[in-house]
């Protein structure tokens, strides 16, 4: 019997890139080519599980990594001409994945089975539309249910706390139908190297609202940890296999639950001689203490992640944050986190159970503080989104507050989905315009101090150009730092600035005599749109040297602009993060760089 697993469609048919998140929520990225993606954990692990304990052939696809349309999906799964066929599901991607089944099964009487957050929720209405549904973590239930030979006569099968996988008994996850490497390589621009995802826990013992997580898969507040040394001999397994990676991200719901856990993985690293990789974590931080993030740091973690997200006791309250919201825990580890060199990525969130906007104005002066006093590398900044399966949606469904909007708007981050007493939908969606605004405010206001004191040390390592290449692919301020430092260290060389139509009038004073060049009015800078007149003026300007502003020291999600640059044969590429350090582009690599100047401090800017 041939099995199909497969992630949802890659590109959905209003032409957005799907970025697949199923433990907390799917996101997409529209006319962004080079859009990352995420390891598809839970179907990795079920592929290597059918794999080891069954006779049964298994295939593992991933549309979201390939990104595949759902035309392109469809014939791709024909192709392997299944008996079954496996899709975790989400809300945000539901109706083109339902388009997508109901043809692989009219064209291969593939049997389909549905899995994942909207499954889960909506566990009738699918099964009308497939042979199986699997409500919840679903590694255990389909092992056995395969294992034992499918039973027609069953439909749904429904949570079961007891049949919760246990972690000691996971294989690796698969890294031969989709390699592992492969999702480095595309991995979110949070991580600063070539890091695979890798996963110690499962579960989450608090109680967030919004969880998808917590409430459809696990529906409990259990937490799983997989044994250290299995984790230890996973790192070493895949640091042996992948020569060029850098290191690795906890992609756990949460890393930190039990700080003696981390603590021995931590002691456990360092033993095995593995310390030299590098490491960030997905963490809360209540539970954090000043020994945890010191023996973190000593074993290679350079960041962690952690959900602030609010500085509302009323949100959260609301949202049932119990345990999670300590406004004086928060200022406590901040501190030791700094004091030990551990970078802090922070995630807020807007519009939730509770909320006014005073109420979302208290988050975004916390967020813009917090950047400015050099507390938080850099952070996120989502619309609260009652994701089907979590008590969230039940409250907003219950109290007639959702508007009506399809599953395609249901991805946190340009749309809200709900309107609250006093705060309908749209002005919750122009408190995170007011958010991004002073989220610039912030980082320029640290950043550009922080540029113009590195920058001409940076500036020092490079041979003295005569035409230089300027990208607009970072925001306003740190464009406006880099041509006045190219303006101060190299006042002869002529300037060109490729940017959006849209932006030039207002970047120009920024840089009157340079030269700029109109690419287009999508937002995205890309070969393919640039006019032929670009492309001309481009080619005549013949730019020795280009420089890619970014907040990152690597080009991953930014493709297209490296592809750009790279097609001139002369001139040398360098990017320079938003900090001010200059960091050497590989070509044909967007992965990662290296920094030139030892002294440099790298910045990340991403507010994804």
């Amino acid at each position: 019997m041939k099995i199909v697993l497969t992630n949802p469609v890659g590109i959905d048919s209003g032409g957005w890139r799907i970025i697949p998140y199923a433990s907390r929520w799917t996101t997409a990225s529209l006319g962004h080519d080079d859009a990352f993606t995420y390891y598809p954990r839970d179907l990795a692990y079920l592929s290597s599980l059918l794999k080891r304990d069954t006779p049964h052939v298994v295939k593992l696809l991933d549309p979201c990594l390939e990104r595949w349309d759902r035309v392109t999906m469809v014939e791709k799964i024909v192709a392997e001409a299944p008996d079954w066929v496996v899709i975790e599901d989400s809300s945000r991607t539901v109706e083109d994945d339902l388009w997508v089944a109901d043809r692989v099964r009219e064209r291969t009487g593939a049997k389909i089975v549905w899995t994942g957050q909207h499954a889960t929720a909506f566990p009738r209405e699918m099964a009308q539309r497939a042979d199986l549904v699997v409500c919840g973590e679903y590694l255990a239930a389909l092992r056995d249910f395969f294992a034992d030979g499918p039973d027609p006569a069953v439909s749904v099968i429904p949570f079961d706390h007891n049949r919760l996988i246990d972690v000691a008994t996971l294989p690796f996850p698969e890294d031969d139908d989709a390699s592992r490497y492969a999702y480095a390589l595309k991995a979110d621009t949070i991580c600063e190297y070539r890091q695979i995802q890798l996963y110690t826990t499962r579960g989450c013992p608090f109680r967030c609202a919004y969880c998808v997580v917590r409430h459809a898969y696990y529906q409990s507040p259990t937490y799983r940890k997989r044994p250290v040394e299995h984790v230890v001999a996973e790192i070493a397994t895949l640091a042996a296999k992948y020569p060029d990676l850098e290191g690795f991200f906890f992609d756990d719901e949460i890393h930190n639950a039990d700080g003696r856990y981390v603590r021995q993985l931590c002691r456990a690293i360092i033993d095995a001689g593995l310390s030299h990789l590098k490491y960030e974590a997905m963490c809360a931080y209540a539970p954090f203490d000043r020994e945890t993030l010191a023996l973190m740091k000593e074993a290679g973690y350079y960041k962690v992640r952690v959900g602030v997200e609010t500085a509302s006791d009323a949100v959260a309250g609301g949202l049932d944050l119990k345990g999670k919201h300590r406004p004086e825990k928060l200022a406590r580890f901040l501190s030791d986190a700094k004091e030990v060199g551990l970078s802090v990525y922070a995630t807020f969130t807007l519009g939730g159970v509770g909320a006014t906007p005073d109420e979302d104005r208290k988050t975004v002066a916390l967020m813009g503080r917090l950047i400015e006093e050099d507390m938080i590398s850099d952070c996120q900044v989502s619309i609260c989104t009652p994701q089907p399966g979590a008590p969230f949606y039940a409250w907003a469904e219950g109290k007639g507050l959702l508007t009506g909007a399809d599953w395609r708007t249901f991805d946190g981050g340009e749309e809200s989905v709900m309107s609250l007493p006093g705060y309908p939908a749209d002005a919750i969606k122009a408190m995170r315009k007011e958010a991004l605004a002073a989220y610039d405010y912030a980082r320029e206001k640290r950043d550009a101090v922080r540029f113009a004191e590195t920058w001409p040390a940076s500036a020092a390592t490079i041979p003295a150009p005569s035409r230089v290449l300027v990208f607009r692919s970072s925001r306003a301020w740190h464009l406006a730092a880099l041509l006045k430092g190219i303006a101060q260290s190299w006042p002869e060389a002529q300037v060109a600035v490729l940017s959006a139509d849209s932006a030039i009038e207002g970047l120009r004073p920024i840089a009157p005599g340079a030269l700029w060049i109109p690419a287009g009015d999508d937002g995205f800078l890309q070969w393919e749109r640039l006019s032929d007149n670009a492309r001309r003026q481009l080619a005549a300007f013949d730019a020795d040297l280009m420089l890619i502003p970014t907040g990152h020291r690597h080009l991953r999600g930014m493709g297209n602009v490296a592809e750009i640059a790279t097609r001139h044969e002369r001139g040398r590429v360098l990017i320079v993060n938003s900090g001010g350090a200059v960091v050497v582009h590989r070509a044909g690599d967007t992965s990662s760089g290296t920094t030139m100047g030892s002294s440099s401090k790298t910045t990340q800017g991403s507010l994804s």
